[in-house]
């Protein structure tokens, strides 16, 4: 089977003389979460056990998109780590929030490369600003309401696209709360409301 590498985020740190890592959602901290990931190349070859950690620095937009991306320390080698600079500008975070306003910002973020099987699930998506509506939203599926019609009502433009429908997605790019859910989910079922970043996403597998 083809496999893949993937970054599993470690932690995030505040770039001296750069912006703030946290945003503000009230009284509470927001940092930027990865939502979408883009496959990398394999683990060059020499990386113990597939596995090896990696620092970056990133420069994330108020959109939530990696302009700028730098390895702070190299896996020996350039070859990938080129191309896997390349893939993570591909990424979508959910931005970090400042008075309730995304900000642009840099930060330092510690990521663990792996190589893994993918693992290739038909999914469907709704994303919501408010936890209550994600909830309300949950109760109305329970109930027998169909996910096609509601993600044209209630969810966010970034899933209305395409009625909600992602195609085949390796859920292991997922965050892994959103992972747990989706590795046991039978088809035609959806998770429950599952937090990223600042907002709150039912997914519904197709297939």
């Amino acid at each position: 089977m083809k496999r893949l590498t993937i970054f599993l985020a470690l932690a995030f740190a505040v770039l001296p003389g750069g912006c703030s890592i946290f945003g503000i959602r009230g009284n509470e901290p927001v940092m930027p979460v990865a939502i979408e990931k883009a496959d990398l190349p394999p683990a060059p070859a020499g990386a113990p056990n597939g596995s090896l950690f990696l620092k970056t620095r990133l420069l994330i937009t108020k959109r939530g998109a990696v302009k700028r991306v730098q390895l702070i320390n190299s896996s020996g080698n350039p070859a990938w780590d080129s191309a896997a600079a390349a893939a993570i500008t591909h990424w979508k975070y959910s931005p970090g929030l400042e008075n309730g306003k995304p900000i642009e910002m840099s930060v330092i973020q510690v990521m663990h490369v792996i190589s893994t099987p993918p693992r290739l699930v038909h999914l469907m998506q709704m994303w919501f600003s408010s936890e209550s509506e994600a909830d309300s939203v949950l109760a109305m599926l329970r109930s027998g309401s169909s996910f096609d019609s509601l993600v044209k009502i209630h969810s966010i433009p970034n899933s209305v696209l395409r009625s909600g429908d992602m195609g085949l997605v390796n859920i292991h790019l997922f965050p892994r709360n959103v992972r747990r859910q989706l590795v046991n989910l039978k088809p035609r079922r959806f998770t429950s409301v599952l937090p990223i970043g600042p907002y709150y996403v039912i997914f519904k597998r197709v297939t």
